[in-house]
């Protein structure tokens, strides 16, 4: 039977992290360690986590956030002492079979010694109630575990529109992630998590089971989706242009389909709330989608971001999205951690 480290990054997340640890605590499979570490966060989640008494808990402090947890979730990941290393952002939750569903597709791979990632189906909670499961799981509803290699992962990503491994529904080999560089910590601030997910495919075979396991909740305090930018290029865009030059001739049409289809999107994101700037759609491969490439430029136009982004405020889609972050900001402001504030660690060493 698999062994588990379980990873939390925490900051200022105090309304969810008990939400969140009390569904690892009830795992029908328990984990053998779970590794939470603090970016200073100063809303009390960390006193939170220091008062649990239970001796799988390692409560660690950072001094200062990193975005996107990219370097809480690489501290942890060196300290982790299990084969097999699960993810959980501290807004989010397990049903109590996670751990078990993902055990039971490693055990039933014929490729287990090829296997470095497997990743269950999650369920989107927005704010207001609505729920819908994620867009994997909906299209391969009751199909068994799929076993892909690293041009059936990029297909997959591509059929469903994005990537089809969530972070808190994921569990990876540890030597897997730290062969493939761990999470991108000072190199982007968005997209780290799915050019993770992307580079450790390239290592072996990634499991995805359809079967759901995992709560993604989008109406959680001070997401990362919320603080950050999307208008700046893609972090996956690095990645994909440094693999080009030695792949297959089908795989590299693959990659610059990926390429594409991430950077339009985060150009879409953009539009909606600024100025789309040139630099964030650089590389795109015009000849995989012309019509995409001359849209990129049209919105890149100054005239053009005067002329949209008045239609596009009142658009109900865009207003939708207007009322649900407001909803998010509503619930608690985002606390910045004092500016002398100092690493500590309870349980654990110095960095």
């Amino acid at each position: 039977m698999a062994r588990f480290s379980v990873v939390i990054p925490l900051y200022n997340k105090r309304p969810h992290v008990d939400r969140a640890i009390r569904s690892i605590l009830s795992q029908t499979l328990a984990p053998q360690e779970i590794i939470v570490v603090d970016d200073g966060s100063t809303d009390g989640s960390y006193e939170y986590v220091q008062s649990l008494e239970d001796r799988r808990i390692q409560l660690h402090r950072r001094g200062q956030p990193g975005p996107g947890g990219y370097a809480a979730r690489n501290f942890a990941i060196e300290r982790a002492s299990e084969e097999w290393v699960a993810f959980l952002d501290a807004d989010d939750e397990w049903l109590p079979h996670h751990l078990e569903d993902i055990a039971e597709a490693i055990r039933s791979s014929r490729q287990a010694e090829e296997l470095v990632c497997v990743a269950t189906g999650y369920r989107n909670i927005y704010p207001g109630g609505r729920e819908e499961p994620d867009i994997y799981s909906r299209s391969r509803k009751g199909s068994a575990v799929a076993f892909l290699d690293f041009g059936q992962f990029l297909s997959t990503w591509l059929a469903v529109g994005g990537s089809p491994v969530w972070t808190s529904a994921a569990a990876c080999r540890k030597d897997a992630l730290v062969k493939a560089g761990l999470f991108p910590a000072g190199r982007c601030t968005r997209g780290g998590d799915k050019d993770m997910w992307f580079r450790i495919a390239t290592l072996g075979v990634t499991a995805l089971d359809p079967r759901i396991s995992a709560i993604y909740y989008k109406d959680s305090v001070n997401m990362v989706t919320g603080r950050t930018s999307a208008n700046e290029r893609h972090c996956m865009c690095q990645s994909i242009e440094a693999m080009l030059p030695y792949g297959s001739a089908a795989t590299e049409s693959l990659l610059r389909k990926v390429f594409n289809l991430e950077v339009y999107k985060y150009a879409i994101r953009t539009i909606k709330t600024a100025g789309l700037d040139k630099m964030a759609w650089q590389g795109f491969f015009a000849t995989e989608n012309p019509v995409r490439y001359l849209v990129l430029a049209t919105l890149s136009s100054r005239l053009t971001d005067l002329a949209l982004r008045p239609l596009l405020h009142f658009h109900p889609r865009m207003r939708r999205q207007r009322l649900e972050a407001a909803s998010r900001r509503t619930v608690a402001a985002p606390i910045e951690p004092a500016a002398d504030s100092r690493s500590s660690y309870h349980q654990g060493g110095s960095s």
